[in-house]
């Protein structure tokens, strides 16, 4: 069941942003190390830049300013001589300066002259990750007003730089855990922790993912939910997580009384209740958590809070027969619980009502029409209900957008499994036209041309009827090594596996296409 613990934890990263990017977040605490330089005019362009940043970052309510006094007192104290700053800092000295002043953020940079032009290059340390941001470097004349005109483009580049990273990171570890690819979420989550260690949402989502059963690694797990609790010993969420700990350990009596505690403190947690029902299952005493429910319910017919629990609990027993009414009747008074609509949505899927679990996926993109990943499910599970042109509209619309490289990877399995594969041909060229050399695109169309050609790969009776399956098997196999052969970084080695695994799978078909012809000869 963990997976539906995923999903929930997915939605809620999916809503998540950062300290930078949303001003409604707590203001994040900035400083600047005075930029380095080499003659008596960069010095210049240096001191003004410091000046104009100091002005902005004052004046915004996003940012608390560091003083130059205290980022001097923490260099000194890092044994830092600050007389130094001329010849630029050391970025480990910038991110141990920065951890002891608390810092979110610190600028740092280098000023050089380039014929009668100064070329700006700065970076932002993350001190909580020890992690740095390069920004692209900028040309300015020794002229005050270019150099104010780029202070506010630094500030401007700011929330681009950290937030606009940390939400693609986050936005491609949302579909990773949706297409379940394990690796490729927690590189991305981690990429995402990396520049804002503070995105409590994608905290937890990386303990979910830890806590898969493919992943295994529950001792990570629990140190993400122990660091949360030490600093919010009442966070639910956090609570429901070591319950979800103790039962990967095979402790249903411990994670019993954690999720206990969850529910106490949040009464609409959703998870706390799944996880209890799990541990009443492991305890042997689900029926009898069942049985108190329903008995409740006997003597309080309209009880919402019975019902909501019971709903779970049948949910978890994948009862989904019994679990659906209950849930149409609390999303009718409460139609904001977006958890909820989505486990009745996953038990319309399960029941086979494909139709009814499309109209509810159309309800939740509606409450948020503009998250990505909301399309892109609701897009899904309308495929599955026949609605093929709404989903394909969906799809085109997100992609025109957002040029999503999701959306066009769904949009080829739609058009695959409708049997328009002239059509998923024509998206995959899209795809390739419009991400040339990116190594996710390509990765992704590899691993879709692979899959499809493995799964025809395995048929196994020799008999001539089967020629053509495998040789299209072959064919597309081969396709898939083109494009895996294009990935590089840090899907290189997967891409590889797979492309050993092809070359292995075309040799078997070939083997197959040659025993099958030699027989019927």
């Amino acid at each position: 069941m963990m997976r539906f613990f995923i999903a929930s934890a997915c939605l809620m990263l999916l809503a998540c942003g950062t300290a930078v990017a949303q001003g409604d977040q707590d203001a994040s605490r900035i400083g600047i190390v005075p930029f380095g330089y080499c003659n008596s005019d960069s010095r210049w362009v240096s001191e003004k830049l410091y000046d104009n940043l100091q002005d902005i970052l004052e004046e915004s309510t996003e940012y608390v300013f560091i003083s130059e006094g205290d980022l001097e007192d923490a260099f000194e104290d890092q044994g830092f001589n600050c007389s130094q700053f001329e010849y630029g800092v050391p970025p480990d000295f910038v991110v141990s300066a920065g951890v002891a002043l608390d810092a979110d953020m610190i600028l740092y940079g280098n000023v050089s002259q380039v014929g009668e032009m100064f070329q700006v290059a700065w970076n932002i340390a993350i001190p909580a990750s020890g992690n740095t941001i390069n920004a692209d470097p900028s040309m300015v004349p020794k002229n005050s007003e270019p150099v104010k005109d780029l202070s506010r483009e630094i500030v401007d580049q700011i929330e681009e730089l950290v937030g606009g990273r940390t939400q693609q990171a986050l936005d491609q570890a949302a579909f990773s855990v949706q297409m379940q690819n394990w690796s490729m979420a927690i590189m991305f989550l981690k990429q995402a922790l990396a520049v804002d260690p503070t995105l409590l949402e994608a905290r937890f989502l990386l303990a979910h993912v830890y806590l898969e059963a493919e992943v295994d690694s529950v001792d990570k797990a629990l140190e993400i939910y122990e660091e949360i609790i030490a600093q919010e010993p009442g966070n639910a969420d956090a609570l429901t997580g070591m319950g979800q700990v103790y039962l990967a350990q095979g402790d249903a009596a411990t994670a019993k009384t954690y999720f206990e505690n969850a529910v106490g403190i949040d009464s609409e947690n959703a998870d706390a209740y799944l996880g209890l029902a799990q541990a009443y299952q492991a305890l042997g005493e689900l029926g009898q958590a069942i049985a108190s429910f329903e008995s409740a319910l006997v003597s309080n017919p309209n009880n919402l809070s019975i019902k909501f629990p019971l709903s779970l609990l049948y949910f978890q027993t994948e009862d989904y027969a019994r679990a659906i009414p209950y849930m149409e009747e609390i999303l009718a008074v409460s139609s904001n619980m977006h958890g909820l609509r989505q486990r009745l949505i996953q038990s319309y899927v399960r029941t086979g009502d494909y139709g009814k679990a499309a109209d509810h996926a159309v309800i939740y993109l509606e409450a948020d029409p503009d998250n990505s990943q909301r399309i892109l499910y609701t897009a899904q599970v309308e495929s599955w209900a026949g609605r093929t042109t709404s989903a394909v509209n969906r799809l085109e619309s997100l992609i025109s957008s957002t040029g999503s490289r999701e959306a066009y990877i769904l949009l080829a399995s739609i058009y695959r499994d409708s049997g328009q594969r002239g059509a998923m041909q024509n998206i995959f060229s899209r795809l390739s036209s419009a991400y040339p050399n990116d190594p996710l695109a390509n990765y992704m169309m590899g691993a879709f041309y692979y899959q499809s050609g493995s799964d025809k790969a395995r048929v196994q009776e020799l008999i001539a009827e089967n020629v053509p399956t495998w040789q299209s098997a072959v064919s597309e196999l081969n396709t898939a090594i083109s494009y895996l052969s294009q990935v590089t970084g840090s899907r290189a080695g997967s891409a590889q596996t797979m492309i050993n695994a092809a070359n292995n799978a075309i040799s078997l078909c070939e083997e197959k296409i040659d025993r099958v012809q030699r027989y019927s000869q």
